[in-house]
């Protein structure tokens, strides 16, 4: 929605958490992680909360339901409410993306995703955990995916980086050789 806005709150909010409940980051940041996945699966939420014809008061009030019901810390219900009084909902997906980089800074953390055409061993995991960690210099959690028009092989995803070991690709780059020379 809007990219600085949503830099600018997921910063604050972060310093405000690292300040106020250092010990908590963890919990915040899967609070943020939980909601940001109901909001997503939820779009139409999103969308009444930025409908001008519904009250503030009664966007605070539906708010006010998902933070005791959900038992979300008084932080994190703080900026659900400050986002719907500055009608800013809609920025929160990238709120939760920028805090979640910051956690991941801090803590010298990196998430990766990896995209094979199988589900991975517990030895390939970890080897590939390993490998990455000590490419990256950080701790590494991975994120599984399956594509089974990878052929075989792996891709790894880490920020803007992709390393694509695939079957699929390499074919794809025999297929190029062979049509520029026929």
């Amino acid at each position: 929605m809007n990219d600085k806005a949503e830099k600018v709150y997921g910063e604050a909010f972060f310093s405000l958490c690292s300040e106020e409940a250092p010990d908590r980051l963890s919990d915040t940041l899967g609070e943020l992680s939980a909601l940001s996945g109901i909001f997503s699966e939820n779009p139409e939420f999103i969308k009444l909360m930025g409908t001008p014809t519904v009250s503030v008061e009664e966007k605070l009030s539906l708010c006010s339901d998902i933070i005791k019901k959900g038992n979300i810390s008084e932080l994190t219900g703080n900026l659900i409410c400050l986002l719907v009084e500055k009608n800013r909902m809609g920025c929160f997906p990238g709120i939760e993306k920028t805090f979640r980089s910051l956690y991941n800074d801090k803590f010298k953390l990196a998430e990766i995703t990896v995209t094979t055409s199988a589900p991975l061993s517990d030895n390939l995991r970890k080897k590939i955990t390993e490998k990455m960690s000590e490419v990256i210099g950080k701790k590494v959690t991975l994120r599984e995916k399956v594509d089974e028009r990878l052929i075989g092989g792996v891709v790894i995803d880490y920020e803007s980086r992709r390393y694509d070991g695939s079957v699929k690709s390499r074919l794809d780059a025999l297929r190029g050789e062979l049509s520029s020379v026929i």
